[in-house]
């Protein structure tokens, strides 16, 4: 079944930028002209006639052909974006209380939009807030544990519908998630150009439980998961197009050497034996993806401070190729090459542009000295208040390493693949909910992905690692990335109180780890990541798309299956019931 699509790939070819997308638009024509040509000579038809009437087989290619095109992608991208949208923005309101960490976020989000920096709110006050009553609210600055952009986007929601409105607490966070779904979409097309393998990674991420719940909840990690995202995609986009300058760029160097490839030039390389001169050689000029990349990645820390990791991880991998790109091509010094030609200027680009963003956002903090941590340097100024931002930063690191409080919902990083632990954000029964069949009602939100998609996902991500060793593909090699830079750093802090709807920052890699996997099976894409232009036999094409089939039915209905208990309806609480698979959902 998989035979076609599990073939070798030549090193050289992983840096090249998806040259085959620039040919795309011209096979219809080109085959269209030729069956024309063929038809006037058989039978002396003027041309005006063949070309009013394109025989079938030519309509069909050109008709097979267009699904493959970028405008296919971005029908494939509105399609998810739709899906996205209609299951998040109705019945925001379907609960009317605080839930869960809201308690926090968007009574800090309402004092930033008031006074500008969190005050102090009394204890016990959200029955008072979700009323209408924010007298409460004292000006004595507050202790925010979280830097402060998720929470001046939960405001912007209110400040459009009100305070006491639970469609305002969350709709900037039900945005964001619909535009996660969009930004998953155009990076699974700009990595793999598969307007399939886009419908079904946006699909597969647009019907996720932990997607969902978070898209509908005003808790910081949905805002953090579609920065994130962006950063991925915009360090993406750099490599298509800084990939494509420099190799040209070197092709055309007079000092480049004999293109490397496998473990045995690898060998050659490390041992010495091929001894050539120092040379920096040519550069990958202008680089405005990775100036985009460090805002984003900024942004994405003054959501959380996770958002470090993403970072990190984006400019690591970014120098890797720069090294990896001039290796392969036989340049003299591919090390020291890369590092004075290019990945200084990155280092530059990305790390200095959000550290500035970060500190940017704290805007709302140095502006009013009332808030939290002010003067305790003793330094006056600007200079001061960077000093007093340090300390105050310090004292949130301490917060966050020594929280091992025991809590009913923490998690242990390493069986979150499996989503053993739900966390439940809210649960109500009793008379008071009624609408329900038996009579016996309940309505719940329980963060918890799509099981199927999850316990799928842990056989693509080991499908996924294999094939970016084997092949050597830094398009797979992204996917992978992104559990690296959002899950793996988590896998340190077992010890402390997380909960499992961390998740949702890297649930984006599980839909299309997925989606990259049943499209392989399809034969919608070659598993060294490139499109599949080449059809598997007709046996093998048939057995693909039966299997691939059935995995998409069996994730969308186990998603239609939960999603009542993702979007707290009404439901009969057998019916609920049912649906606590392990005990631990409960």
């Amino acid at each position: 079944m998989l035979r076609g699509a599990f073939r070798p790939l030549h090193s050289l070819m992983m840096d090249t930028a998806n040259e085959h997308d620039s040919h795309a638009d011209l096979t219809p024509d080109a085959s269209l002209q030729a069956d024309r040509a063929n038809e006037r000579l058989s039978t002396g038809a003027p041309d005006t006639e063949v070309a009013s009437t394109p025989p079938p087989a030519a309509a069909s290619r050109r008709s097979a052909t267009w699904l493959t095109t970028p405008g296919a992608g971005w029908v494939a991208t509105a399609l998810a974006t739709l899906v996205a949208a209609a299951i998040r923005l109705p019945g925001l309101d379907n609960v009317r209380t605080l839930i869960f960490d809201e308690t926090y976020y968007v009574k800090d989000a309402w004092s930033l939009l008031t006074l500008g920096y969190e005050g102090t709110w009394p204890k016990e006050y959200d029955a008072s807030f979700v009323a209408g009553d924010v007298s409460g609210l004292s000006t004595v600055g507050g202790y925010p544990v979280h830097p402060p952009t998720g929470k001046w986007l939960i405001a912007l929601g209110m400040k459009f519908f009100g305070q006491a409105d639970p469609v305002g607490w969350r709709i900037t966070a039900a945005i964001c998630g619909i535009v996660t779904v969009f930004l998953l979409c155009r990076l699974a097309q700009n990595l793999f150009r598969s307007p399939a393998l886009t419908l079904l990674a946006g699909v597969f991420l647009a019907t996720d439980g932990m997607a969902i719940v978070m898209s509908r909840t005003a808790i910081l990690d949905g805002f953090l998961a579609m920065f994130a995202l962006a950063a991925f995609l915009c360090v993406v986009k750099d490599q298509q197009s800084a990939r494509r300058v420099l190799t040209g760029k070197l092709a055309n160097w007079d000092q480049l050497g004999a293109p490397r490839s496998g473990l045995a030039d690898l060998r050659s390389y490390l041992s010495r034996r091929d001894k050539r001169a120092f040379a920096v050689g040519p550069n990958a000029g202008n680089r405005p993806w990775l100036v985009a990349a460090g805002v984003l990645a900024g942004l994405a820390c003054s959501v959380k401070w996770s958002g470090i990791y993403v970072l990190a991880t984006l400019g690591l991998f970014v120098a890797f190729r720069e090294v990896t790109c001039r290796w392969r091509a036989g340049h003299p010094s591919p090390v020291r090459g890369a590092l004075l030609a290019d990945i200084w200027w990155a280092f530059v680009l990305m790390v200095p542009t959000a550290l500035l963003t970060y500190v940017a956002s704290w805007f709302g903090w140095f502006a009013h000295p009332a808030a939290h941590g002010h003067g305790r340097s003793g330094i006056g100024g600007f200079g001061g208040a960077l000093a007093d931002l340090w300390l105050y930063h310090k004292e949130m690191w301490t917060f966050h390493n020594n929280l091992e409080t025991p809590h009913t919902y923490q998690s242990n990083p390493f069986t979150w693949l499996v989503q053993l632990r739900a966390t439940s954000f809210h649960w109500a029964t009793g008379d008071e909910i009624t609408g329900c069949r038996s009579g016996t009602c309940a309505t719940d939100i329980v963060a918890l992905g799509n099981p199927f998609l999850w316990w799928v996902g842990i056989g693509a991500l080991l499908l996924v690692v294999w094939t970016t060793c084997y092949y050597r593909s830094w398009r797979t090699g992204t996917i992978a990335l992104g559990y690296v830079a959002l899950y793996v750093p988590w896998l340190a802090y077992a010890h402390r109180t997380i909960f499992t709807f961390y998740t949702v920052v890297f649930a984006p890699f599980v839909a299309l780890a997925v989606g990259w996997m049943v499209a392989v099976i399809a034969g919608a894409v070659a598993a060294d990541g490139h499109a599949a232009h080449a059809p598997l036999p007709l046996r093998d094409r048939a057995t693909g798309w039966v299997l691939a089939t059935i995995i998409t039915l069996a994730i969308i209905a186990c998603a239609l299956y939960f999603l009542p208990l993702w979007r707290a309806d009404v439901v009969d609480y057998e019916f609920w019931r049912a649906h606590m698979w392990l005990r631990t959902w409960i």
